[in-house]
């Protein structure tokens, strides 16, 4: 998908179908292009439009990236003074061992998690064990939960990072609270414990 012509019109990119946006046939006139997967940065790169990507590295065809549920769980720790605990849980995160267990709020629960270090930070990743997806970061005086439908939760976060694109190329968890703010009107709630 693509913002055509300003970020409040919405356009695919053909060839396609779509019951709720307009079709066309190029990038002509796009502001930026939404896209998931490994190949999307060549399809921008091939289109000359910056992209919105949920995958978590850098590159110079990316105007904004890490719009993932891991990205989502970066940026709620980035507005913790002291993250202790940065975890997401997904059912399309594969892992083959366990560091260790970490809890997440049902339906999720207790699920062995992957430490591993994304943009330099430390993730724990874990296989959700049903549809449902989580985002937790764990400061010294409060946990912050996102749950939701894992695929919904991926589609939101993804989106969210329009948000950011503002022709500097940065993660979502440098943007945080608009990022944030724009995850929650798209529908994602965040709950807060102590």
């Amino acid at each position: 998908m693509a913002a055509h012509a300003g970020i409040d019109e919405v356009v695919v990119i053909g060839p396609a179908t779509s019951k709720s946006f307009e079709v066309v046939d190029d990038a002509e006139g796009c502001d930026f292009l939404v896209g998931s997967g490994a190949t999307a940065p060549e399809r921008a790169g091939r289109l000359g439009v910056p992209l919105i990507w949920d995958g978590m590295e850098s590159d110079p065809r990316i105007a904004v990236w890490g719009a993932s549920p891991t990205g989502l769980a970066l940026a709620l720790a980035a507005r913790e003074s002291d993250p202790r605990l940065v975890a997401v849980a997904h059912p399309d995160i594969e892992t083959d061992t366990f560091d260790r267990t970490t809890r997440f709020p049902d339906p999720v629960g207790r699920v062995g998690v992957k430490d591993t270090l994304v943009d330099g930070r430390p993730v724990a990743e874990a296989h959700s064990p049903n549809e449902y997806a989580a985002c937790l970061a764990v400061g010294a005086a409060r946990r912050v939960a996102v749950v939701d439908h894992g695929m919904f939760l991926s589609g939101v976060a993804l989106a969210a990072g329009v948000a950011l694109a503002n022709g500097e190329t940065r993660p979502v968890w440098e943007g945080a609270l608009p990022y944030l703010e724009t995850a929650i009107e798209m529908g994602l709630v965040m709950a807060e414990s102590d």
